[in-house]
């Protein structure tokens, strides 16, 4: 099976400052120690601030986050595979904000 963050690794691999964590425990990219980006389940999980996550819901661009707790998480967003296109702009989005 591809790796459905193929391309979105290969984008960050080029970026100064920006790691590709692929090996043990969470997947994803960081800044510096900071996580913005996880791989979770063929989706996208992003950490952006909560008016952000609010807009994003609302437009029907993510879902909401809950962590399996039942409490959603306001600052985390979920990018769904179906909205594959726009992960690499959202990606640069949470990595600003994450700096």
């Amino acid at each position: 099976m591809p790796d459905p963050y193929a391309t979105v690794k290969a984008h960050f691999e080029k970026v100064a400052g920006v790691t590709v964590n692929a090996g043990r425990g969470a997947q994803g990219l960081k800044v510096g120690k900071k996580m913005f980006a996880m791989f979770a389940k063929g989706d996208l999980l992003l950490k952006l601030p909560p008016k952000r996550v609010e807009e994003l819901v609302a437009a029907g661009r993510g879902l909401p986050y809950d962590p399996g707790t039942g409490t959603v998480m306001k600052n985390y967003v979920v990018i769904p595979a179906a909205k594959k296109r726009s992960w690499i702009k959202l990606c640069e989005e949470a990595a600003k904000a994450a700096t």
